[in-house]
């Protein structure tokens, strides 16, 4: 598995680096690519040391993305949702290890309960429709479906599942990108997000489609016939929760959530497509 992310990660940084000075897009995706550089071993060690320790590495990430959240949003002085809400992710890791299904498919309608009793308790109804919904969106986004993620490399061959959704998602995601910024001409939601284009978008569906195929050597040899599931799927979901998070962006008007280590867009950034195509995998996979 390590190899086959090196030879791939390689191959694009061989394609980029005679190329990273051209302009600030190509900079940007070889910082990009540096970012991962720093992660993917990370990663590796995440996974490589046995549970629970991947469960308690998704959980962090989970819970600075929600963090992430709260400050772009505005609500970093309201740390009675932002607690509520960080328990509550830490609660749903708890049933994860505990294989509650049942607790955490319910989950964000206890959530919900939780949260509504604030202005009571605090006997304050201010803005708190605002904070309700956003720390709600919070929770179901970057605890409830990112920790799909945990999930996943419970299950057999899990962590080579994980490694797969992550390279077909960001594969998609800079292939989607570069095209659009060097090549593209027909932009599909300029309101939203003028960096795609539809050439960007069928190339990197294409793309995508060809890397699920490629690397569908991770796949349990059972389900590999279900490489171009994974693919469209990466591509499909992937690609309209980039532009879910994009919305997000846009009416909070900032162009990224943050820095990434290196490179272009913060940790959200990173998560956006992941957040949405877990939870499809996770299901796709049981069904499989």
């Amino acid at each position: 598995m390590a190899i086959i992310l090196l030879v791939f990660l390689g191959t694009i940084g061989i394609i980029l680096f005679p190329l990273r000075k051209k302009n600030t897009h190509l900079s940007a995706a070889w910082a990009s690519l540096q970012s991962w550089l720093f992660f993917a071993p990370v990663l590796f060690l995440m996974l490589a040391a046995g549970d629970p320790w991947p469960l308690i590495g998704i959980t962090f990430i989970s819970l600075l993305c929600a963090k992430e959240f709260f400050q772009l949003t505005g609500m970093y002085h309201r740390s009675v949702f932002i607690w509520t809400t960080y328990l509550s992710i830490i609660a749903m890791a708890f049933a994860i290890y505990k294989n509650y299904t049942l607790i955490y498919a319910v989950m964000p309608m206890i959530f919900l309960g939780l949260i509504s009793l604030i202005p009571i308790a605090l006997n304050d109804a201010k803005n708190m429709l605002q904070y309700i919904a956003l720390s709600l969106l919070c929770m179901i986004f970057f605890g409830w479906a990112f920790l799909h993620t945990a999930w996943i490399v419970k299950i057999p061959s899990g962590a080579f599942f994980l490694i797969y959704i992550i390279l077909l998602t960001e594969l998609c995601d800079n292939v989607a990108l570069a095209v659009s910024r060097l090549f593209g001409k027909k932009k599909i939601v300029d309101q939203i997000t003028p960096n795609r284009t539809l050439e960007g978008v069928i190339i990197s569906f294409a793309a995508t489609l060809g890397a699920a195929y490629g690397l569908r050597i991770l796949l349990p040899e059972a389900i590999q016939i279900n490489w171009w599931i994974y693919g469209l799927t990466a591509a499909l979901v992937g690609s309209t929760g980039d532009l879910i998070l994009a919305v997000i962006r846009r009416d909070l008007g900032v162009k990224d959530y943050g820095i990434f280590i290196l490179g272009r867009g913060g940790l959200l950034d990173r998560m956006d497509r992941l957040i949405f195509v877990a939870p499809i995998y996770y299901y796709l996979i049981q069904y499989f």
